[in-house]
């Protein structure tokens, strides 16, 4: 086939892509959509801020960052690599409204970053040690959800306390929580080893919700205590807060600024990088305009009370998988989740929370599976001792000082 021809069948841009790929990009819109929820809830309600945070991300993710960004099928919205950075600055600056002014901040460090042409920063970093941070984000995460896929909650502090603290977990589990956690664990560990066109046609984390919803109203019956499931005080308009700048003095509020760039940054090159594979088209994400848009996305989310924003991958394949053509797939995502906001309320409360924790168990599993390591040790043994390396230094010492040894590691 002539390049010509290839040329020619790359779906337009603008207005004119929208009137040629409504319908497909809308279709995938809903798949997505129907992802995104349960992980914005989960991925604010491991950040332990309001869950509704999370999904306030989607909505702005997904609606606004559309216009602004440099890639073409990739979805926007909060993620999971985040969680560890927002516990962080919860930690140091003690209010969310704290936080927030911090991410408002990094949404405008990222868009003069992207002003300034730096889209190449995430290649300034050894690959190593990204998938080190990465690795560390996912243990961090696995640690914190598996106490709530048992019921229970843990008084550790350090990362790894939190992770060696399991065990006592496990002795005083809740059965019927775990029930619900382990039925949860395994849709998602089989989704893709079902060979059933109706099973993969709603992705894992779907499947996730149609069963534990059922599951735990069946429960509810045989004494799942309601502290178990989701609460949503009032409606959308309630969860709107605003930031609060009076931290902006203070070391503590620059450490946490610095967090949410570099992470977030990093993990946007990254995937909108990869996306671009996946891409069957194999359009090329142009990354300063990528950074710009999701900066703005992440200044506009942090002023009414959202999550940094960033382009997110898994989100992004299944909007691929699903069919979506153009960048109108994400802004339809964000649109199917507010309408549901705005109609649907009252359903979020029917989830438990160990199917949000499940999720999120594996999620982190996935980001520091025995594969990472294996695919570091081809490298080289050097390779595999940089992510060892970065790995420990972030769960010992933090995100960024874990960053900053694995490159003097390396």
């Amino acid at each position: 086939m002539q390049p010509s021809s290839i040329q020619s069948e790359i779906p337009s841009d603008g207005l004119r892509g929208l009137r040629e790929h409504w319908r497909s990009d809308l279709i995938a819109a809903f798949s997505v959509a129907l992802v995104a929820l349960p992980l914005g809830l989960g991925i604010a309600m491991a950040s332990n801020v309001p869950p509704m945070a999370g999904v306030i991300s989607a909505v702005i993710g997904g609606i606004f960052a559309t216009f602004f960004r440099g890639s073409y099928v990739a979805i926007n919205g909060p993620a999971a690599g985040l969680i560890v950075v927002i516990l962080t600055a919860m930690d140091s600056l003690g209010e969310f409204t704290h936080v927030l002014g911090a991410i408002v901040v990094a949404g405008i460090i990222q868009i003069a970053l992207g002003f300034l042409k730096l889209g190449s920063l995430g290649k300034v970093f050894p690959a190593s040690v990204i998938h080190g941070m990465l690795a560390a984000i996912g243990v961090i995460i696995f640690g914190k959800q598996a106490h709530v896929a048992l019921g229970q909650k843990t008084d550790a502090h350090s990362s790894l306390d939190v992770l060696f603290a399991i065990v006592d977990s496990v002795k005083v589990l809740d059965p019927l929580v775990t029930l619900i956690s382990v039925t949860c664990l395994l849709l998602l560990l089989f989704h893709k080893k079902v060979k059933n066109k109706l099973v993969h046609f709603l992705p894992a984390p779907v499947w996730v919700m149609l069963v534990a919803i059922p599951l735990a109203v069946l429960l509810s019956q045989y004494g799942l205590d309601p502290k178990h499931m989701l609460t949503i005080d009032g409606s959308l308009q309630d969860s709107i807060v605003h930031p609060s700048f009076q931290k902006i003095g203070e070391l503590n509020f620059w450490l946490a600024v610095m967090s949410i760039t570099l992470v977030a940054s990093i993990e946007t090159l990254l995937a909108s990088t990869a996306i671009d594979k996946l891409d069957p088209y194999k359009r090329q994400t142009n990354l300063d305009r990528d950074l710009v848009g999701v900066g703005l996305a992440t200044l506009v989310a942090g002023c009414v009370g959202g999550l940094p924003i960033i382009t997110v991958i898994v989100r992004s394949s299944v909007n691929i998988n699903h069919g979506g053509q153009t960048r109108w797939a994400n802004f339809f995502h964000g649109v199917i989740i507010l309408v549901f906001l705005l109609f649907f309320m009252n359903v979020l409360s029917m989830i438990p929370l160990a199917a949000l924790a499940a999720i999120l168990v594996f999620t982190g599993f996935k980001l520091a599976s025995p594969k990472v390591f294996q695919d570091a040790y081809r490298k080289g043994p050097e390779q595999l001792f940089i992510l060892g390396g970065t790995l420990f230094f972030t769960l010992k010492y933090g995100l960024l000082e874990g960053i900053f040894l694995g490159v003097l590691l390396t």
